[in-house]
Formats: structure tokens, sequence, C-alpha cells
């Protein structure tokens, strides 16, 4: 079997078109859903800044953050392990296990969750006095202790829709999460706050859209499991000390890794109201939310591509992993080149959309479009050493960048305020993107950067680049300029797409949204693709 050399920058070959098919559907599907889930954010935010005012919404903001940190860290990495232990399972043939590895999962994250709301209750003022600088404490303990019961709710979802990824279909995770939590939350908040019911009624209608979240995916990834087991023609076995064994070795890691993860995502907003005020945690929360549209279109391709890498490499398709990995990788750049493009040139109209206190997060903003300019062609190499079951190099990677980022807040944040912030996310981005690509490129031999990545580096700066430093000399930071960017560079750009869309398979990604594919030959050992 031929493998991809570490020196070697071209497509692995052997990546079968119903492969790269298959995850277009998924992954056109995630996008919608990703886009959705964006914008829903965005317009939560304005509704958040406009109805409760910045000050009060950033409230609202730092219980939001310290919310989700805890509710990570209770799921103590089972999203991600459940995702790969049933598609390997169903990979090897042994879909009989798949419930004993649901049930090695859920019970300690079901324990533990509800164990971390009741300390989370109790240590709400001591909490509300550090995140808020000794400034709205109270404010900040009512929300925490009317969203802190919704906690077991929250975790339990987020790793029961992740697990239905391991069956190779994102519809639930798209319909449930993406949309239909996503678009409740502007609508709950916004009724609450008209309500009168100031930022504990927002906060609480916000936790407690996790409920009917968490009954919908238990019933989808319910009738899964049911199916597949049925269709292996074998009784479920019970879970074993080997299995537990098995699946805590690589999940231990990544409970680590993903707490770490989620810490980094939202430790400055805490910080930032810790050391400044919980009204700057606002500011710099809506300032840098222009950062996620990108990272959730990521997150989308990454979670369609994850268990179809696990179920490649699980029978020795190093090849076909490597060329999947190298498309994905330019679909990437494609989806978010142009983005961060027109946030480095325009940020101030962007953030003029939240108010005029949010311009202050301008600087944050600048330099966070930098580094995912600078990081986003090295490719999904973080889920190639996930799905390679390396979470150990994982968890290090992360912890490493912990460092960096909680180091960074702490001397740079108090000195230099809002785009200090920035600057170490920014940094703590950029070295993760390092340290993965030289894990999976030279360590692991696994080529991630390939073709399609810098054809999508070249199209987007010639195209929505160069109109768009054209317009900002000629009309500077304003509306106009970005209008012309969006219109002019955005008609340009997908004349590129069209002209390369064989090199960069994009044409794959529309057979595939059309279902036309058909079977390649090396797709009788891989996984079954599911539908979306």
């Amino acid at each position: 079997m031929a493998t991809t050399e570490p020196g070697d920058l071209r497509p692995a070959p052997g990546a079968s078109a119903s492969l790269v098919a298959g995850v277009a559907r998924g992954g056109a599907a995630n996008l919608i859903g990703a886009v959705i889930y964006g914008l829903s954010g965005f317009v939560l935010l304005i509704v958040l800044n406009r109805s409760l005012g910045v000050r009060a919404a950033g409230v609202v903001v730092v219980a939001i953050a310290t919310f989700n940190i805890v509710t990570v860290m209770a799921g103590i990495g089972t999203s991600t392990g459940l995702v790969r232990a049933i598609s390997h399972l169903r990979a090897t043939n042994r879909a009989q296990d798949i419930p004993a590895a649901i049930h090695i999962a859920l019970v300690p994250v079901a324990m533990l969750s509800l164990a971390v709301t009741a300390v989370l209750w109790v240590s709400a003022p001591q909490l509300a006095e550090i995140f808020a600088s000794g400034t709205r404490a109270d404010e900040v303990t009512g929300v925490l202790r009317t969203m802190v019961i919704f906690v077991p709710f929250a975790t339990l979802h987020a790793v029961v829709v992740q697990a239905t990824r391991g069956f190779d279909t994102m519809l639930p995770q798209v319909l449930i999460e993406k949309i239909g939590r996503s678009l409740s939350l502007p609508i709950v908040a916004g009724g609450a706050a008209a309500l009168g019911m100031g930022p504990r009624g927002v906060g609480a209608a916000w936790a407690a859209s996790n409920v009917p979240a968490l009954a919908l995916s238990s019933l989808s990834l319910y009738r899964r499991v049911q199916r597949a087991v049925a269709a292996s023609g074998a009784p479920p076995t019970p879970a074993t000390p080997i299995m537990r064994r098995e699946f805590w070795a690589y999940t231990g890691p990544r409970a680590v890794a993903q707490s770490s993860n989620v810490i980094i995502n939202w430790f400055d907003t805490v910080l930032v109201g810790a050391i400044m005020s919980t009204t700057a945690a606002g500011i710099y929360a809506s300032g840098t939310r222009y950062l996620l549209p990108g990272l959730f279109a990521a997150d989308a391709l990454v979670q369609v591509i994850s268990p179809r890498l696990s179920g490649l490499l699980a029978v020795g398709k190093r090849s076909e992993a490597a060329s999947l990995v190298q498309v994905v990788g330019g679909w990437q750049v494609a989806v978010m080149w142009p983005i961060y493009l027109i946030t480095l040139l325009f940020p101030t109209p962007l953030l003029t959309v939240f108010g005029p206190e949010v311009i202050q997060a301008k600087g944050a903003l600048i330099a966070l479009s930098i580094a995912m300019l600078i990081s986003t062609p090295t490719g999904p190499a973080g889920a190639v050493i996930l799905m390679a079951g390396r979470s150990r190099q994982a968890m290090i990677v992360t912890l490493i960048v912990l460092v960096v980022n909680i180091g960074g807040n702490l001397i740079f944040v108090p000195r230099y305020g809002l785009t200090a912030a920035g600057i170490v996310w920014g940094a703590s981005i950029v070295v993760a993107a390092i340290i993965h690509t030289y894990q999976t490129n030279w360590s692991m031999g696994l080529r991630t950067i390939g073709r399609p990545a810098f054809l999508g580096v070249a199209i987007s700066a010639l195209t929505v680049g160069a109109v768009g430093v054209a317009a900002r000399l000629t009309h500077g930071d304003d509306l106009v300029g970005l209008l012309a960017t969006c219109s002019i560079g955005g008609v340009l750009y997908g004349a590129g797409l069209w002209i390369f869309r064989s090199p960069m398979h994009l044409d794959s990604w529309w057979s595939g949204i059309r279902r036309r594919s058909t079977p390649g030959p090396n797709d009788a050992a891989l996984p079954a693709q599911g539908s979306v």
C-alpha cells in the first residue's frame, strides 16, 4: 500500500470518489448548520446588547462563559471518545459492543455533572467576586445559580448529540443543536428580556434550552444504536474491564485536552471580566464573535471527517486518509480565508453592528484574523492525531497551548486590555497549528497540507484580498469599502473557485451533495457511510 512520504506535498492517491462525496454530503449539511449556528450567535449578542444594555449583557456573557467551561469539563472527553469508539466498532464489525461503550461513557458523566452542579451552586458567590472584578457580583451570582441546575442536561446533551456522529451522520447535530437550539436562543433570550426578567431570566432561558435538546438527541442516539445492534445479528455485550480500560485510556487524556481547550476559548473573556469589568467582557465577547463563523465552518468539516478517518486508520488505509485530509483542508481554506481577509481589512463597520462601544475590540479582532489566516492552511491536523488514537499527544499539545494562553493573558491583559487578550488568543491558535502540523506531517508521516489548500489561499488573496486592499486604500475602514469587497471580491472569488473546481475537488463536493457518486473499489473495507 502506498503511503504519503513526509516530504511529498502532492495529494496522496487512493481516496475514492464516493468517500469524498460522502464527506461532501455531510460537510454541506454541517456547513449549513454552522452558518445558522453562527448567525444565531450574532443575533443573540445583538439582542443581549440592545435589550439589556452592554453592562447587563456582560453579566450574562460571563455567566455563559462559566457555564460552558464547567459543562465541557464535566463531559470528561467522552464526546470525542464515543465518536472514535462507535466508528471503530462499526468498522471492525463489533456493533454489538456499542451499547456497552455508551454505558461506560454516560454513567460517570451523569454523576460528575450532578456533583459539578452542587459545587457551582455553593461556590457561585466566590466565583462571581472573582469574575466580576468586585462589581455586579450579586447579579453574576444570581445568574449563575439560575443556570447551574441545567448543567447536567447540557453536559449529557453535548455528549449524546456528538456520539451520533459515530454513525457517519450529521443530521442529529445539525437539526437539534445547530439549527433547532441555536435558533431558539435569541428568541427565548429576547422574550425573557422583553418580559422584564433581566439577566437572571435571560440566563435561565438560555440554559433551559438544553432540556428539550437532550430529549431529542437521546432518542436519535437510541434509535441508531438499536438499528446497528440488530444489523450485527449478535446480542449486546455487557461492559467488560478490558472495554473500560481501552475506552478510558483514550478518553482520559482527551478529557484533559477538552477541558484545556474550553479554558483557552473562554478564559480570556472571564479574565477580562475579572481584571477590567463585566462590561469589558461583554464588549470583548461581542467583538471577537467574528472569529467564530470560520471556526464553526472548520469544525463542521472536521466533525464529518473524524469518524471516516477513524475507520480508514483502523483498517490501515493511511494513503486514503492523507488524501481525504488534504481535500478537506482545501475546503477549509476556501470557506475561511475570505472571511478573515474581510474581518482583517474592515473591522470597524463589522463591530458597529453590536453597538458603538464594541469598536474597542478592533485590535483583538485584527489579531485573531491574522492568526486564522496563518493557521487555516495547515488543515485538520488535530483531527488526524485524535482519530489515530494519539489522545495523549493531543493532550500534551493542548496543555502547552493552555500555558501560553493563561500566561499571556495574566501578563499582558492587565497592562494592555482587550487588544492583548486577542493577541494572546491568536498566538495560542498559531502555536497549536504549528505543533499539530509537525506531529502529523513529519512525526506521523501523514501529509495534511496539499494542493487544494495552496489553491484556496491563492484564489482568496487574488480576489477578495486584492479587492479588499484596493477598497481599503480608496475608502478606508468603512461600510462602502466593506460592501465593495463583499460584492466585487465575492463575484471574482466565485469565478476563481469555478475555474479551479476540479483540483480543489469542488466538483466532487457538488456531486456528493446531489448524491450522484458511485462506490469506489476501496470502499468495501470502509465503515458504512450513513446518509445525512
